[in-house]
């Protein structure tokens, strides 16, 4: 018995090729290049290292930074007070950034190794004896002082900690190259140069600072 397929039945296969057709002739191959920038929309990849540096944390460094000495005293004194009244904390996950005005002679210059330090003695603490900072002049810094002490950048400007970090190391690169070009410290020169020291307590050791402006 031979059955008869109705016209309806036969047209419904043939709409839907013709549906297919018309969807793939409005598709197009995209390179991997312009599949990563479609997927990257709309993502938060930071700000700019060296524009932050040169146009906003240079500039902050310089006008909030306070004599060493005075900030080290209430270091020594109480620790979170300290921080509350001269330092900057993005959260309890970070240290604590004090910007320093070390001002002085360079008595020591040490670059025995890759993280080069250049030893300045500032002005008493008061009702005690000189201080030294240490200031941190590369080619390697510790630390990622120089982020965590700008109020600018947070971690929310960023779509994950890797692209955090990795603006981190680079204003730390940006600084190095500033420093080693413009900063070749000697014994005997005078500074005036403005540091960002990060501590999660009291000072007991050596005092170490990044230096970021100087006149």
């Amino acid at each position: 018995m031979v059955r008869q397929i109705s016209a309806s039945r036969r047209v419904l296969p043939a709409l839907a090729l013709g549906i297919t057709i018309a969807s793939l002739a409005g598709c197009h191959v995209v390179t991997d290049t312009e599949l990563a920038d479609i997927r990257s929309q709309g993502q938060h990849k930071g700000p700019d290292a060296a524009k932050i540096l040169n146009e906003q944390l240079i500039p902050y460094a310089d006008k909030n930074a306070k004599p060493a000495s005075q900030v080290i005293g209430a270091l020594n004194e109480n620790f979170d007070n300290a921080c509350k009244q001269y330092g900057f904390r993005q959260s309890s996950a970070f240290p604590c950034n004090f910007w320093l005005r070390v001002q002085g002679k360079v008595t020591r210059v040490d670059s025995t190794s890759r993280v080069g330090k250049a030893y300045v003695e500032v002005a008493p603490v008061p009702g005690g004896q000189p201080v030294q900072v240490a200031l941190e002049t590369g080619p390697v810094i510790v630390g990622t002082g120089v982020r965590d002490g700008f109020p600018g950048v947070k971690y929310s400007d960023f779509d994950d900690q890797t692209r955090f970090a990795a603006f981190g190391q680079e204003l730390n690169k940006l600084v190095v190259s500033r420093v080693q070009q413009s900063l070749k410290l000697k014994v005997g020169d005078a500074v005036d140069v403005a540091a960002v020291y990060s501590s999660w307590s009291e000072p007991t050791g050596e005092i170490r600072a990044i230096p970021v402006a100087w006149k």
